[in-house]
């Protein structure tokens, strides 16, 4: 008597599961085989690069001969009144602006070196 697939998979179905797994270890012995899932290879993350997309700008230092360029530079930029502009140029290193875009952040650094003082972008 010949048995096809369909035939194979119902009997199977009428087994419990104490007998299917009696079966397994019979057909294990017999053909030299071991029912285990396939090994799961580890492939690492991709590595993703983390792109900047918020800058602070800090003002690291005036020199003492071009301060008061830097006080007009930094009134007019922050639309601060001239006192919050002086003593914020005078408490150096101090944040100017934080949360900027790339290109806002090296426009104002620009503004800035060119009245002569000293900043970083971060």
């Amino acid at each position: 008597m010949t048995m096809n697939n369909e035939d194979v998979v119902k009997a199977l179905g009428n087994l419990t599961v104490l007998q299917v797994i009696a079966l397994t270890k019979e057909l294990e012995a017999k053909w030299g085989v071991e029912a285990k899932p396939a090994p799961v290879v580890y492939a690492p993350p991709s590595k993703q690069v983390d792109v900047q997309t918020e800058f602070t700008v800090t003002l690291v230092s005036v020199p003492a001969d071009k301060k008061m360029s830097v006080v007009k530079a930094v009134r007019e930029l922050t639309l601060l009144g001239l006192k919050e502009s002086k003593d914020l140029v005078e408490a150096a290193p101090k944040m100017i602006r934080e949360l900027m875009s790339a290109a806002d952040a090296e426009d104002l650094k620009t503004k800035l070196v060119a009245a002569g003082a000293v900043v970083e972008v971060k």
